[in-house]
């Protein structure tokens, strides 16, 4: 099995990354977030995953998504590489939720490569925001 990469100096082939791309990253880059009447609803794309390699958190306001499939060693036997862009499928998702939610209810569905996360909003739920004043010149 042949693994095409191109040799150009890297700081992180130091630490056992092949490129930056092999980094994994947490962002909320990505996301699709809205507001039905009696919900949040946030949408996050992970092609290549299945769900039993997904898991979500809802805590203290945030939701945080890890998503990661790696080959299999039958996977890797089943075909010949010749040019191989990714070697595992990683997404992690961060963000703070707009408004107050009954966390223990939130739910997620995959369908499509998209990860569908409903959480319902908390019966007078307020947005979660302060405004700061600013001191000095």
């Amino acid at each position: 099995m042949a693994y095409y990469d191109f040799d150009f100096p890297s700081i992180f082939r130091l630490f056992g990354y092949g490129a930056e791309e092999d980094l994994p990253r947490v962002s909320s880059a990505g996301l699709n977030i809205y507001e039905t009447k009696d919900e949040l609803v946030v949408e996050a794309p992970v092609p290549g995953v299945k769900k039993d390699e997904i898991t979500v958190e809802v805590a203290h306001g945030m939701l945080k998504i890890d998503a990661v499939h790696r080959e299999t060693e039958e996977e890797k036997k089943e075909k010949a590489v010749v040019y191989r862009a990714q070697r595992m499928h990683e997404f992690h998702y961060s963000t703070t939720l707009p408004k107050e939610v009954e966390e223990k209810q939130a739910r997620a569905k995959m369908e499509d490569g998209v990860l569908k996360v409903r959480i319902p909003l908390r019966a007078g739920a307020k947005e979660r925001k302060s405004t700061i004043p600013v001191e000095g010149e």
